[in-house]
């Protein structure tokens, strides 16, 4: 469901909001260790969100639906449909979590920071495999990789991967296994901080060696 009017936080300010949940719910990602965000402990216990698994019919050109969020239930739904998805891609499942918890954080929640025109921020927002997303999607989307790949983690990362020489994709394998997300996050992720470069081939390079013949095809992870 697409809302108009909703408003856009840029990424500097989407990276203190989620530096601030973290913190808030006693997850420093400031410590030496590079270790996964506890997505849903902070969904169901720090905002008191149910997690419940049903099939969802919202099927249509739009795209397949993989969950959605009943803000005035405080339920999110995970498409039973996409279980098995789910099961075998980990790090699909908590970036699912993790959006569907900024569409409450930004949206739908008491205080939300880009509440659409009520009564339309009470009815469910229904999250599609989308090529083309609306704002608020974008938005989430946003939020989940803010939340999930800390921006203090990711630096100490990229300076113990820096040790190893150029990066190569079998780090960034290890890096996503590490964070239990999927590699296309980490891509997404490290290009959105300034650390590599994505071609429009899917070849990833380094920015600051520009003039270096230095990539190495990248098979993304979705």
């Amino acid at each position: 469901m697409s809302r108009s009017n909703v408003g856009y936080i840029a990424r500097e300010q989407m990276e203190r909001i989620t530096e601030r949940i973290l913190s808030d719910y006693g997850f420093e990602p400031d410590d030496k260790q590079v270790r996964p965000v506890p997505i849903e402990e902070i969904v169901e216990f720090h905002y008191d969100l149910q997690i419940a698994w049903e099939t969802i019919d919202q099927l249509d050109s739009d795209g397949v639906v993989m969950a959605a969020i009943f803000p005035d239930r405080k339920l999110i739904i995970l498409n039973e449909s996409q279980r098995r998805l789910f099961e075998e891609k980990i790090g699909t499942y908590h970036f699912t979590l993790a959006h569907e918890l900024g569409h409450w954080v930004l949206h739908a929640a008491d205080g939300a920071m880009l509440r659409s025109v009520a009564p339309a921020a009470a009815s469910p927002y229904y999250c599609r495999s989308l090529s083309h997303k609306p704002a608020e999607e974008i938005q989430a989307d946003l939020f989940a990789g803010c939340l999930l790949m800390p921006r203090a983690m990711m630096e100490r990362a990229v300076r113990q991967l820096s040790m190893l020489g150029r990066f190569r994709l079998h780090h960034l394998y290890r890096l996503a296994e590490c964070l239990k997300v999927s590699v296309s996050a980490v891509s997404v992720r490290l290009e959105q901080l300034g650390h590599i470069r994505m071609g429009s081939d899917g070849r990833i390079g380094r920015p600051d060696k520009e003039k270096a013949a230095c990539h190495e095809q990248l098979t993304l992870d979705l």
